[in-house]
């Protein structure tokens, strides 16, 4: 059996991130996860190097297979601190922030690592290289280098005993082993499958957008439609409309607004607007739809989803509605706390037809687009 040595330790600040970078979740999964998971499944032991600060959160989603270890000051120090609790004879030293690796080029490792002691992924340098020698800048030949990856896997305990008679820092763990062993032949393993490191924050929304798709993308639709009744002011988007006739209903009945909360809801599948503001409750009677829309979107951020876009329509034979579409825009959007742009509301008439043609009757319909937010 081999040892995956995950390490977990560092402090993220380039990622720009309000919480560890290895606590990042894609597809509901914090990113030290996909490895875990991926090494587990292929028979390893699992070394988890993380910060003290994280240790509340990482329990949450590993079992007590799994050890545990505090971190160092630096990468050379946390490593040194893990290598440490490995027992089996292989070590791969992983890095948390390298989600995609994958079965492949973990077994290819495997493989090479009955004839060497010391193996390492890498990837070609694809971009034209050039030396910078206080701005005397040359061409470098590119095929002669390249990149290297994790996980880089080792004879245990070769790197053991060398990371225990190191104090210096490294960037990697091959540096490490050849400061070392200076004569050490390094197996080299091409590895032609994406194994991104994410350090700055489009690294982590561009993979989170690639992994997920549009699948944190939610649309929501709702059709609403209330008598015309006299006595009762017109209330249409949060204005006051002018009209001899008013629509009914237990709170001011404001139809587009009403379509608008409810498509909100359904997009997320929060039920409708009488499951939330029932019409048997006193506390409702006659109160500004506009206040039921800021609580509908107070429940959407808690969900942490943002509005893309609204387009709604609003079918009424009379009053004309065209000059009232701006304000109507300008009240919807600053309800929600949206750009007016984001705000679509058209107004067309039923052509004479049942009952809005007739006036009996106002309706609108509207269509949401939300989607979660990445960080």
């Amino acid at each position: 059996m081999n040892t995956a040595l995950i390490v977990a330790a560092g402090t993220g600040s380039r990622s720009q991130l309000k919480i560890s970078k290895i606590l990042y979740k894609i597809n509901d999964k914090p990113i030290f996860m996909y490895s875990v998971d991926l090494f587990k499944s292929l028979g390893f032991e699992i070394c988890l190097v993380i910060a003290k600060n994280d240790m509340k959160d990482v329990i949450q989603y590993v079992d007590p297979s799994v050890k545990i270890v505090i971190g160092g000051k630096t990468r050379s120090e946390s490593v040194q601190r893990g290598l440490k609790e490995v027992t089996t004879p292989y070590v791969y030293i992983h890095d948390a922030a390298r989600p995609l690796i994958t079965k492949k080029a973990i077994l290819n490792m495997e493989n090479a690592l009955q004839n060497h002691d010391a193996v390492m992924l890498s990837e070609p340098v694809t971009s034209a290289l050039k030396y910078n020698l206080k701005q005397n800048i040359t061409s470098v030949n590119r095929d002669d280098y390249l990149l290297s990856q994790t996980p880089q896997a080792f004879l245990t305990e070769k790197i053991r005993y060398a990371s225990l008679r190191n104090q210096e820092s490294f960037d990697d763990d091959i540096s490490l082993y050849q400061s070392f062993y200076q004569d050490a032949s390094i197996h080299v393993i091409h590895n032609d499958e994406p194994n991104p490191k994410l350090t700055y924050l489009e690294d982590f929304t561009n993979l989170k957008y690639q992994l997920e798709g549009d699948s944190n993308m939610r649309i929501g639709h709702s059709f609403d439609i209330h008598q015309l009744k006299e006595d009762r002011k017109l209330i249409l988007g949060g204005l006051t409309i002018e009209h001899d006739k008013g629509l009914d209903g237990h709170s001011d009945a404001d139809v587009l607004t009403h379509a608008i909360a409810e498509a909100l809801l359904g997009a997320l599948a929060l039920g409708d607007l009488g499951s939330h503001y029932p019409d048997n409750d006193s506390k409702y009677k006659d109160i500004s739809s506009i206040e039921l829309l800021k609580d509908v979107y107070q429940k959407i951020k808690a969900l942490s989803y943002e509005i893309i876009n609204i387009d709604s329509t609003v079918y009424a034979e009379l009053p004309k509605l065209n000059p009232y579409i701006t304000e109507m825009r300008k009240k919807i959007s600053e309800t929600l706390d949206i750009d007016i742009s984001k705000v679509s509301i058209k107004a067309t008439t039923y052509e004479k037809l049942d009952a809005i043609g007739n006036q009996k009757a106002i309706a609108a319909e509207a269509i949401t687009l939300l989607k979660k937010v990445n960080v």
